[in-house]
């Protein structure tokens, strides 16, 4: 687990349960040679030290698929060295990516569309995407909860 500092910054107080809430911060999305799903896997193992059980929980997806996505994402990193850069950061709560009837990236721009001010313009720079791409995922997940 990180240090208690570092876990008060990368957690809040959810006001409803009174319990803490795992912040993800927007800028394991900008890497491109990875999935939205194996960045969000990646930084829990790498970051909380969580087990493939406790992410597969956290996230409402199976173990063993938790397991090859933290794999699969090993093998990109391997493949592309990523180098960090100053960019925007925004952190989005995990509860958020339970919903199983929307995609990772549909949950996260419709997060950011209905909870913020952002527009399609700077919610495509928070996660590397072109603004038509945000466009287009924040219409489908709409149609799918309508």
């Amino acid at each position: 687990m990180p240090n208690k500092k570092l876990k008060k910054k990368l957690s809040e107080l959810d006001k409803n349960t009174g319990k803490f809430e795992i912040l993800i911060p927007s800028t394991i999305f900008y890497d491109r040679s990875v999935s939205v799903l194996e960045a969000l896997v990646e930084y829990l193992k790498q970051t909380y030290r969580f087990s493939y059980h406790k992410i597969s929980v956290l996230t409402n997806r199976d173990e063993r698929n938790i397991w090859t996505i933290y794999h699969r994402a090993g093998i990109k990193r391997l493949e592309t060295q990523f180098t960090a850069e100053k960019r925007p950061n925004f952190f989005i709560p995990l509860s958020v990516v339970k919903d199983r009837s929307l995609s990772i990236l549909e949950v996260l721009v419709s997060y950011l569309k209905q909870n913020t001010l952002f527009t399609n313009h700077q919610i495509a720079l928070l996660l590397n995407r072109s603004d038509k791409t945000i466009w287009t995922v924040y219409n489908r997940a709409k149609k799918k909860n309508a």
